[in-house]
């Protein structure tokens, strides 16, 4: 008996603890930002050792059509919400071959495959453990990075970067990657 008492005590000392870290997000999502056509190629036959960077340069962030008649400043922050590979040819692409792809966003639009690791750290989307049988649609993970300072540029870049290969591609497989942001107040 003593021992339930004890147990009880400790759940109630503890409970308070595990709602102490949760608080309500008081930003609200004032627009979205989408980025939808942007091709790039897969070549057949990249090699499985390697890392592969794909360099998306000089995209339009269109500031001026997303905020409309919003002041920048009222903007608290830009963050990811979504992204998606998907093959234009959908009955030939399979990217089954890919273990795991990231998108990272670039500190400027002077990226070269030579200094792509440096300029291009900020990982915002992700997604590990890409299954065999995906087909040709891969959903990428969002990252929380908050990128005003980025998407209120004129033009942004962005890299992605196919990791792990698990095999080969035998054709080359014409894509298109998807992004959507979200500004909050």
């Amino acid at each position: 008996m003593m021992r339930n008492n004890c147990k009880k005590y400790i759940i109630l000392c503890f409970l308070p603890l595990l709602f102490w870290q949760c608080k309500k997000d008081d930003l609200v999502v004032a627009f979205r930002m989408e980025y939808p056509n942007l091709t790039f190629d897969i070549p057949a036959g990249l090699n499985t050792l390697d890392s592969h960077f794909f360099i998306l340069r000089s995209i339009p962030t269109n500031k001026r059509f997303f905020f409309g008649s919003s002041d920048e400043a009222s903007i608290a922050e830009i963050t990811p919400s979504f992204a998606r590979i998907v093959g234009l040819q959908s009955n030939l692409a399979d990217y089954g071959f890919i273990s795991e792809v990231v998108i990272r966003i670039c500190q400027d639009n002077n990226v070269s495959q030579t200094n792509v690791v440096e300029k291009c750290r900020r990982e915002i989307f992700f997604r590990e453990g890409i299954p065999l049988n995906t087909g040709n649609r891969v959903d990428l993970l969002p990252n929380s990075n908050n990128l005003k300072a980025e998407l209120t540029e004129e033009t942004f870049t962005v890299v992605l970067v196919l990791r792990r290969l698990r095999d080969f591609s035998l054709i080359n497989i014409p894509s298109r990657l998807e992004m959507q942001f979200q500004a909050r107040r």
